[in-house]
């Protein structure tokens, strides 16, 4: 009971500093460390994993100079091999996640016309978002551990190659946008199961989320604002980039990134869709020399062309869908307008002029 309430006085700066200095204590350990050896830059490895965990509960709390010290530590730590993949590779503090694959480009933002697609959700953002607040009664909290104060929440469409059904039912149009797109590169295993997501967040003014980086360096997040940009700012690295709703910021994951909202006067929720996508160099030869990921046991025996033909009969699928969802709309049209039709017929010849009926009005508003 001592020990609870002792905890309840720690400051979180003290608490970060806490959780830094015993997560480092496991990244060390000589049965930790061995799997840098005995697995390959694609994979998890059990000290590059906790090292990430001791460095984000420093920059969380602003602990900057001690998250420091401690990558410079985690950089100097070796396996048994001398060979460069036996290391943890960041090549700085800005860039921690739990997987880094060397042969990729680290760029904090990319050019997101590399995407098309997100040209066109800008275009509808008005409707992707009615479709949001539609379901607005499903978010749930975002990873609490993250958010230093405030209501930040989350809501995912897309995850783990799976789309959430109920979710598109009740957002049509913003699953018909995005089903052809992902996953972007097919006949490339991703590098972690969850590569590429849809996921929507919400934030209310006063919401500050701490310094975090993603799983890899394999994932672009394409994050696109839809309300409530007015005083939010996102900081990718030790840049900050002010949000605009409507536009799309594009950034590379696995650089630290922040989120502000502040409570100026006139703030509002913030609505934010993130779409985060494969890496543009990520290849099968891009893994190389490592042979596996936390995903495909054995990339060089990966079924690229099976991969492909997955991807075409989902697509076929879809298809079908989309199209017998189209044409039960055209068929109610139809019906609704032959109503229509026969009650105009019938005003003219009898001179019985009643309204509309309620099917005819309730078809035309559709």
């Amino acid at each position: 009971a001592d020990a609870a309430v002792s905890m309840t006085t720690i400051s979180p700066v003290g608490a970060g500093l806490g959780v830094g200095k015993l997560v480092e204590q496991v990244a060390r350990h000589p049965e930790c460390a061995q799997e840098l050896d005995t697995k390959c830059e694609a994979q998890t490895r059990c000290s590059q994993k906790w090292y990430k965990i001791a460095i984000h509960a420093l920059m969380v709390v602003d602990e900057t100079v001690a998250a420091q010290a401690m990558w410079h530590r985690a950089i100097s730590l070796n396996g048994a091999s001398t060979e460069l993949t036996s290391r943890i590779r960041w090549p700085s503090l800005e860039q921690t996640p739990t997987v880094f694959i060397s042969r990729l480009e680290s760029r904090k933002t990319w050019d997101c016309s590399l995407w098309p697609f997100i040209k066109r959700m800008e275009e509808q953002t008005p409707q992707i978002l009615e479709e949001v607040l539609a379901v607005a009664s499903r978010f749930n909290a975002a990873y609490p551990y993250l958010a230093r104060e405030g209501t930040w929440q989350n809501l995912f469409l897309y995850r783990g190659r799976d789309w959430h059904s109920e979710l598109c039912a009740a957002m049509p149009l913003t699953c018909r946008l995005l089903t052809p797109e992902l996953p972007t590169k097919p006949g490339v295993p991703y590098a972690t199961s969850f590569n590429e997501e849809v996921v929507i967040f919400r934030s209310e003014p006063g919401a500050s989320v701490g310094a975090h980086c993603g799983s890899s360096n394999a994932v672009v997040n394409l994050h696109l604002t839809l309300t409530g940009a007015k005083g939010t700012s996102l900081k990718v690295g030790k840049d900050d980039f002010p949000l605009e709703n409507g536009r799309a910021l594009c950034f590379q994951d696995s650089f630290f990134h922040a989120v502000e909202h502040k409570g100026d006067e006139g703030a509002s929720e913030r609505i934010s869709i993130v779409v985060r996508v494969m890496h543009p160099e990520l290849s099968v030869e891009a893994y190389a020399p490592s042979k596996r990921t936390d995903v495909v046991e054995d990339i060089e025996a990966f079924d690229r062309a099976g991969d492909l033909e997955r991807e075409v009969l989902r697509l076929r699928s879809a298809y079908r869908e989309l199209a017998a969802q189209s044409a039960a709309g055209r068929g109610v049209i139809a019906a609704v307008d032959s109503e229509a039709l026969a009650e105009s017929d019938s005003c003219r010849t009898t001179g019985n002029c009643a309204a509309p009926s309620s099917s005819a009005l309730h078809g035309r508003a559709a």
